[in-house]
């Protein structure tokens, strides 16, 4: 066996003794772990999980409680490894011990049977629990009062493998699978929540009760916010429809923007809109998006609703495409724009399966893949709100790469302004205040100017949405007249 020399002494430096260590007994190449640490004290995260957590072992024997669990958990999803054996290498890395309160020399964390045992234990009830932390989480992250709320409602596949507890086969993905629902916010990218559920569930399964129990919990806090649902078509089921409209009746201010599966009756509907695309694009050769708006009663659905159309035709032939809405009194373009912004969600779905490995649940009850996937999202809730917190100093690192540009300079003429936006594609933009009243609280010329500053951050995207409903949420009167027919779907100019 060839022997090993722990330290080299050097003599050449005239006054200090210079020694080269090989042993390097307190070394890590997860540094990071300190900054988690510091953001999950910031909001008390892992404390608030962990007393959730049953504890049924012996006091007098216990040498790893549950708070030092939660946080090795959580610290070692977010630092890439998601699997409970992965602890076996891990429990004696000295930065991930002095994270979970152990000096670097005291005895390993926990080792894969300890957590996995952690992770058999948990019952119905205290999943739910845990569930209901996650989006309390969200309800306080709030800094300050929101204009706007977007929550983003989807659902995911999760392969499974094996004989997996209620993994069952779904047509669509045609493979055995798990089917969680998340939902996002749709303008920060926080995660809201996410439920487990069999491979077979419908994709609106359960959807109404967390989106019932999310919105009343943000309407406790934020009386006046705005609240807007989307989701695709999968969620235009009747009973999420007529529970938003009920919601939005008992607390205000709650709308939806959701996709609409094709069918006979809605082509026959918007077949004028298709026709006028058609003979446009025969014109022109180019790509024509029309938009047109129309009144629509499935016949499950008790009323007629307001749906909106993008007729396209392009080089590849017809492309129409529907969205129900709750928001009729705003243009079809705009309603259709808001609509599609909800594609990010599915980059943030992304982070959290891939980056996150959400989708690894390898346990074989079905209670454990659910605690697992709960780990794995409490990790993206303290990772995203690392993220949130280096944004302003390092926007490449911030959730989604958010850039922020010069702040727009605002010129006042009366009750009238007009916005300077460096680089913005809309030259002119004019914000005139209305006569309506503004909710107690909210000064009219406040909101114009915060609508001009949202069309500076977005001055080479305006986000529609935010527009719609800053404007419902202040009094402000905006004109936005953009054509039914268009092209290049990027509105160009902004009057009152």
């Amino acid at each position: 066996m060839a022997e090993c020399i722990a330290q080299l002494a050097l003599n050449f430096h005239p006054t200090h003794p210079i020694k080269v260590a090989f042993d390097a007994p307190h070394i890590s190449s997860d540094g990071g772990a300190l900054l988690l640490r510091q953001m999950d004290d910031r909001l008390g995260l892992s404390e608030r999980l962990a007393a959730l957590l049953p504890d049924e072992r012996d006091p007098r024997k216990v040498k790893h409680d549950r708070r030092e669990h939660v946080r090795q958990r959580l610290y070692q999803i977010a630092l890439g490894y998601p699997d409970c054996n992965d602890a076996d290498r891990l429990r004696q890395d000295p930065v991930l011990k002095s994270v979970c309160d152990r000096s670097p020399q005291a005895a390993g964390l926990s080792s894969q049977p300890t957590l996995s045992r952690l992770e058999n234990a948990v019952d119905a009830r205290t999943l739910r629990a845990l569930v209901c932390e996650i989006e309390e989480q969200y309800v306080r992250s709030f800094p300050e009062v929101p204009d706007v709320i977007v929550l983003d409602i989807d659902s995911t596949d999760d392969p499974t493998h094996g004989q997996q507890q209620l993994s069952f086969l779904h047509g669509y993905y045609d493979q055995h699978m798990y089917h969680p629902l998340v939902i996002f916010d749709g303008e920060r990218g926080q995660l809201v929540s996410v439920v487990l559920r069999p491979g077979n569930a419908h994709a609106a399964r359960g959807a109404m009760g967390v989106l019932r129990r999310i919105i009343q919990r943000l309407k406790q806090r934020f009386p006046y916010v705005q609240i807007v649902v989307r989701g695709d078509s999968a969620f235009a089921v009747p009973r999420v429809l007529r529970m938003l409209e009920e919601l939005n009746r008992e607390l205000g201010s709650i709308a939806y923007v959701v996709g609409l599966a094709q069918n006979a009756v809605l082509l026959r509907s918007g077949a004028v809109a298709l026709n006028e695309a058609r003979r446009r694009f025969q014109a022109t050769k180019q790509t024509v998006q029309h938009f047109d708006a129309f009144a629509y009663a499935a016949e499950s659905w008790p009323q007629t609703r307001h749906v909106v159309m993008k007729a396209e035709v392009s080089e590849h032939g017809a492309n129409p495409r529907f969205v129900v809405t709750s928001l009729p009194e705003f243009a079809p373009a705009l309603l259709y724009h808001a609509y599609c912004e909800r594609g990010q969600c599915e980059n943030f779905i992304k982070d959290f399966k891939n980056a996150l490995q959400a989708d690894r649940l390898s346990c074989s009850t079905f209670a454990a893949n659910f605690f697992r996937l709960l780990e794995h999202a409490a990790a993206y809730v303290l990772f995203h709100a690392l993220r949130t917190q280096v944004a302003p100093l390092a926007p490449q690192l911030g959730p989604g790469a958010i850039r922020y540009p010069p702040a727009p300079t605002l010129k006042s003429g009366g009750d009238c302004f007009a916005v300077d936006a460096p680089g913005a594609r809309a030259a002119a933009v004019r914000v005139s205040v209305g006569t309506r009243v503004p909710p107690t609280g909210h000064d009219t010329r406040g909101v114009a100017r915060s609508v001009l500053r949202i069309i500076g951050s977005y001055a080479q995207k305006v986000s529609p949405l935010l527009l719609l409903l800053l404007r419902r949420q202040g009094g402000v009167r905006l004109s936005l007249p953009l054509s039914t027919s268009i092209i290049r779907p990027e509105p160009s100019v902004f009057t009152s």
